[in-house]
């Protein structure tokens, strides 16, 4: 595969490698301040432009914003994509490894998740954000699929179960952060400053409940085990 090097003209890497300082400079910016505190004229300071160089790239300061969650969306992708389509793996495997990178990114952006939650309500246009849950259902329903083929896993619907899974995640450390460290999550701007060994530390009890709740759940047992309950299809 070319490199940026290779397939663009110098002048073509400069202006792409000046626009991701912007969008940088941004997303720095929005998650300090806010989408409606944030200024072009903050983010130009930031990223150490003019503000007029800001407008040969994006025409306001929606459009950077949108650019910056389209971002965040394409992360966490990224995520499921590199430990959910190696068909090599096993279920667990593949979900916990997700889980563990996941949790590491959501660790190192508090500042962007939190402008993503505050501001919610008023992405409903976005394409990106929009298509967030689809896509990471559709790329987590395939090792769940081939487990229940496999007769691993109890013969559950796999897309309301990967979207369990995955709201399980944001939902662990939401409240790892609301328990464990208030002063970070309720501060202005929403900037942490956790040592790296709080974070593992709280990562690895985040796996530990998922894994003694959600796969203690899921994998296949025997029909003495059931309970006597079982889904309707």
């Amino acid at each position: 595969m070319e490199t940026i090097e290779q397939q663009f003209s110098r002048k073509e890497r400069e202006r792409h490698f000046k626009r991701q300082e912007i969008v940088a400079a941004a997303r720095l910016v929005f998650a300090m301040q806010g989408f409606s505190a944030a200024t072009l004229d903050d983010i130009a300071d930031e990223a150490e432009y003019s503000k007029g160089t800001l407008y040969n790239y994006f025409e306001s300061k929606e459009e950077l914003f949108e650019t910056v969650i389209a971002d965040v969306v394409d992360e966490f992708v990224e995520i499921a994509t590199e430990h959910c389509t190696d068909t090599e793996r096993g279920l667990r495997d593949s979900y916990l490894s997700f889980a563990r990178d996941l949790l590491r990114h959501l660790f190192a952006n508090v500042g962007i998740y939190s402008l993503v939650m505050r501001e919610f309500h008023k992405m409903e246009a976005n394409t990106h954000l929009a298509m967030l849950m689809p896509n990471l259902i559709m790329i987590m329903a395939e090792p769940l699929e081939r487990a229940i083929r496999s007769g691993d896993v109890e013969p559950l619907p796999a897309e309301q179960t990967s979207m369990m899974f995955i709201t399980m995640i944001f939902s662990l450390f939401k409240s790892t952060l609301h328990i464990r460290h208030a002063d970070v999550f309720n501060s202005e701007k929403r900037q942490i400053s956790l040592a790296s060994e709080q974070i593992e530390d709280d990562i690895q009890n985040a796996l530990c409940i998922i894994d003694r709740t959600f796969f203690a759940g899921i994998f296949a047992r025997t029909s003495d085990d059931r309970n006597g309950w079982c889904f309707q299809k």
